[in-house]
């Protein structure tokens, strides 16, 4: 974990190489989000979502578009968790 922030580093969960062009279309849909909800690049919930994005980008899901409905559900469901504790 990051040191004093509770949220591990990025890492790749995979062996799948990313690509210049794979983390340019990464890093588009990442601001996007960010953008959205107004959070820092640097945040606990940007950094969250940048795992979820990486991971479901290497477990095949490239389309821009599904990546970004994917975070917007994926933030959706962490509020709602957040919610009922």
């Amino acid at each position: 974990m990051t040191e004093g922030t509770g949220v591990r580093p990025l890492q790749a969960s995979s062996d799948v190489p990313l690509l210049p062009e794979d983390l340019s279309a990464l890093q588009r849909v990442f601001d996007r989000l960010c953008d959205e909800h107004r959070w820092p690049r640097d945040s606990a919930p940007a950094r969250r979502y940048a795992r979820m994005l990486i991971e479901a980008y290497q477990a095949g899901t490239t389309n821009e578009r599904h990546l970004l409905m994917a975070g917007r559900l994926f933030v959706s469901r962490s509020r709602e968790a957040r919610s009922f504790v």
